[in-house]
């Protein structure tokens, strides 16, 4: 009988769990580093984030920056970043309803992860009007 009220008891709180766990998603090794200079091209997901590490070696102040290509409007796009520090507390955060961000941050060295989320008011999600790079400094 005491097995199992344990086993019940393990069961109940893995079910309650399983959503906060869900919840933080990628952990900080499966997520792309982003280093200095252009990112590869990305494209908005239809308002699911994408994360990306970045490790600061030294008190610096970090500048990212969503640029969409040249040529192809962004009339239309949102686009949003969120900072969180290693303990996942936001830092700092910018938007744009015009498909350019520009988040400029004073940070002490750490590990640090960017959270990118983008909306298109129009085209496919392969249209080239969906796609952004990022550009860092630091």
């Amino acid at each position: 009988m005491k097995v199992k009220s344990i086993i019940f008891g393990t069961l109940v709180a893995s079910i309650l769990s399983t959503p906060v766990l869900a919840n933080f998603g990628n952990t900080t090794q499966d997520l792309p580093l982003l280093e200095r200079g252009v990112s590869s091209t990305q494209l908005l997901a239809q308002g699911q984030s994408k994360r990306f590490n970045i490790n600061i070696e030294q008190a610096t102040t970090l500048k990212v920056a969503s640029d969409h290509f040249p040529g192809f409007t962004s009339t239309g796009n949102r686009i949003s970043a969120v900072l969180y520090n290693e303990a996942g507390q936001q830092v700092a955060e910018a938007s744009s309803p015009r498909g350019h961000f520009e988040l400029v941050r004073q940070l002490q060295p750490g590990n640090y992860q960017l959270e990118v989320t983008g909306r298109s008011m129009g085209g496919t999600k392969e249209n080239d009007n969906n796609s952004y790079e990022l550009h860092v400094i630091y």
